[in-house]
């Protein structure tokens, strides 16, 4: 069966920072699989979030959109991301979510606009033990897991 997932259209154009993967008022949660990530997914739908707001990903796509990302990269992307990475997290976190993927881990991408709203997603994922949970502000990444 196809995967269905919006892809990077859920995020409305916010979705870098300085060339790099950055979908400011998201959190983004790793799991062991995209099954994992497909329940986690309907457990967010279920709990009243539209399908606009949630996305499951596979790693697949995950591998292929970091390396379209780092392979088509203007020369100004690419001294973006090399500033990014030394000084910088993000490129970091999007070296693990490349390694992730790479192991075969599922995406799960939350519209998650307040910090009262990550706590309610926190809470509603545990039960899928994410190896990862980010939420991504306007300024910073925050650790949710």
């Amino acid at each position: 069966q196809e995967p269905t997932f919006i892809g990077r259209s859920l995020f409305k154009g916010h979705d870098t920072r300085f060339g790099i993967f950055y979908p400011t008022n998201f959190i983004i949660a790793v799991f062991d699989s995209y099954e994992t990530a497909k329940r986690a997914s309907e457990i967010m739908l279920s709990a009243g979030y539209s399908e606009d707001e949630v996305d499951a990903v596979p790693s697949e796509y995950i591998i292929a959109d970091i390396e379209k990302g780092t392979k088509n990269a203007t020369l100004i992307k690419r001294v973006q991301q090399r500033i990014t990475r030394h000084f910088g997290s993000d490129a970091t976190f999007w070296a693990d979510d490349l390694k992730w993927a790479q192991q075969g881990a599922g995406f799960l991408a939350v519209y998650c606009p307040t910090e009262h709203e990550a706590h309610r997603v926190v809470r509603l994922l545990a039960s899928e033990k994410p190896m990862s949970m980010r939420r991504y502000e306007r300024f910073v990444v925050e650790d949710l897991v």
